[in-house]
């Protein structure tokens, strides 16, 4: 089986698959698993504590119900018992539930022992796959939530480097603006005043030259 923790985070969040996480050992038994019946075998327990199941609950249960399924091995064991106790809802008495779940299943081999025994297995199987499940959420934070806010972090401090350059920049344009309407004015000033002197200079020269013609011989 694939990482049955990523498996199940991925219907949630895209977890990226760069690495197989070790996925969650089936029963211990040399024969292969057998198929069984698409029945849920949450359907119990969800009856049991809540009539109600959620959206992401039923996702769950289903997910739940799919380990268990492949992990099945043939003969009766703790996977077929609550199968059939789950059967059985229409039966008020809990007691008579379990007694003839037991009874059907005792011709076919099952005793106590092996049904306490399978019980535990899954019990293990579920602390397996719990492992799993939470190396990938794990990994899942470091890489959609640590490392983003990583990313923000320094995209704020970029942001904030670029507000006070653009702040640099804005004293800046203020202060050579500033220059460029006092150098105007300056040339402005000095312009006039050359034109105005140039002016008067030519006007003395041309009153000399009419002195100079009719007063020197």
């Amino acid at each position: 089986m694939a990482s049955l923790g990523k498996k199940i985070l991925s219907a949630f969040v895209e977890v990226n698959d760069d690495k197989k996480q070790e996925a969650a050992k089936p029963l211990p038994k040399e024969e292969q698993p057998k198929a069984a019946p698409q029945t849920d075998f949450t359907a119990n327990r969800v009856t049991i504590h809540n009539s109600y199941t959620s959206p992401v609950n039923s996702k769950f249960a289903a997910y739940f119900d799919k380990l268990f399924r492949e992990a099945n091995i043939p003969g009766p064991d703790y996977y077929e018992f609550s199968k059939m106790i789950e059967a059985m809802q229409a039966i008020a008495d809990e007691q008579v539930r379990y007694v003839t779940a037991y009874a059907g299943l005792s011709v076919q081999g099952l005793d106590k022992q092996k049904l306490l025994s399978t019980a535990t297995q899954y019990l293990q199987l579920l602390e397996t796959d719990a492992t799993n499940f939470h190396n990938s959420v794990d990994a899942a934070l470091q890489e959609k939530v640590h490392e983003r806010k990583r990313q923000l972090e320094e995209k704020e401090k970029r942001i904030q480097q670029l507000e006070q350059e653009i702040s640099a920049l804005q004293n800046e344009l203020l202060t050579v603006q500033s220059e460029i309407k006092e150098n105007e004015a300056k040339i402005e000033a000095n312009t006039g005043g050359y034109k105005n002197e140039s002016e008067a200079m030519k006007d003395r020269i041309h009153y000399d030259m009419e002195k100079i013609k009719r007063y020197i011989q």
